[in-house]
């Protein structure tokens, strides 16, 4: 297995996720003052979908990008950061401006429409802030940083502490004192770096990082892991079903939920014999690059529908995707930007 096809599945998960995460604010209650646009039908479940899903997905995908960066350096040399360039700061470039645009065309039809609340910050002014886009700038920052420290002499191994790999959920330990000490990582809203968004993410970009180095030795995690995705899953819905979400001993058990989040998926997806990934694996980039503002345009569009909160929910997720999917599955993978994403190019015969 030399692609790790488990993982490549696990990390594409989390990239389609993004776009069921998205497609939940529009139907919050209250949310107006934070988001662009509120639906006249709300249902508060959606707060609680938002939260688990928050506390776990970006956790996994800077793991899982720590090891495949990893398994890049090993593989390419040299050549590292400028397959990590070709592969990060080309898309953010070029999707950043449709980006920027888009954000601004939306919040002035939402405004148009009635659905933009009075507090809401910005309203239709021109906005510059990385949005979605914000993870591809703090992977390459990382992916810098763990490739100057493979310069040096320092050697860490995680083969001990693999041998009980309920143990490593002792990383939530960083992840809760960044929270505690800098606050929520708020990273869509800046192109500066934060400390409270690099505190945050760095523990498990360098976990993955490591666990590349020693995934022959994951026998155990291999075996145990899903016990701890049941746990991570079952402590998300307690946090999140109440109050103690907002109080610092929830933020603390949502560390504890991320970490086990992130060995209970893992664990499993390491097991030899998986199938190589499908078409829809290979569009999940490509999806995450495109879906914000077909969410957001969807969201406008059903806003002020007479129709219950899950439909409209519905609606948006299901248009955003079939956009998005469609478009890579008819046209992206059959021109040269397929490469560009991590995707097999589609060769048709003549």
């Amino acid at each position: 297995m030399t692609r790790f096809d488990g993982l490549d599945r696990v990390r594409a998960a989390a990239m389609l996720l993004g776009l069921v995460y998205h497609s939940t604010y529009a139907f919050m209650p209250d949310v107006g003052p934070w988001f662009p646009v509120q639906a006249e039908a709300t249902w508060s479940g959606f707060s609680l979908v938002a939260g688990v899903i928050h506390a776990v997905r970006m956790p996994v995908f800077f793991t899982l990008s720590g090891f495949f960066a990893a398994l890049v350096l090993r593989r390419r040399g040299e050549g590292f950061l400028k397959d990590r360039a070709k592969r990060l700061l080309v898309p953010f470039f070029v999707a950043l401006p449709i980006s920027i645009v888009t954000d601004v065309l939306i919040r002035r039809a939402s405004i148009a429409q009635g659905t933009m609340h009075s507090d809401f910050g910005g309203q239709g002014e021109w906005l510059f802030r990385p949005l979605h886009l914000w993870f591809l700038e703090y992977l390459f920052l990382f992916c810098l940083g763990a490739w100057l420290l493979s310069k040096t002499r320092l050697v860490v191994r995680l083969e001990s502490a693999l041998r009980v790999p309920e143990a490593l959920v002792l990383g939530s330990v960083l992840t809760a004192a960044s929270v505690l000490t800098f606050g929520e990582p708020q990273p869509a809203f800046s192109f500066a770096p934060s400390m409270n968004s690099v505190g945050y993410f760095a523990p498990f970009f360098a976990f993955g990082w490591l666990l590349h180095q020693s995934h022959h030795a994951t026998a155990v995690l291999q075996r145990r892991g899903w016990w701890m995705a049941v746990a991570s899953l079952a402590l998300c819905l307690f946090v999140f079903s109440r109050p103690l979400q907002w109080q610092w001993q929830g933020q603390v058990l949502a560390a504890v939920a991320a970490w086990l989040m992130v060995l209970g998926v893992i664990g499993p997806a390491l097991r030899p014999g998986s199938k190589p990934p499908g078409v829809l694996v290979q569009s999940a980039y490509w999806v995450y690059l495109v879906h914000h503002p077909l969410v957001q345009g969807g969201q406008v569009l059903v806003a002020k529908q007479p129709w219950p909160a899950w439909v409209g929910y519905l609606v948006v997720v299901t248009g955003a995707f079939v956009i998005s999917f469609g478009t890579f599955f008819f046209i992206v993978r059959r021109t040269a930007l397929a490469p560009w994403l991590g995707a097999k190019r589609l060769v048709t015969a003549r």
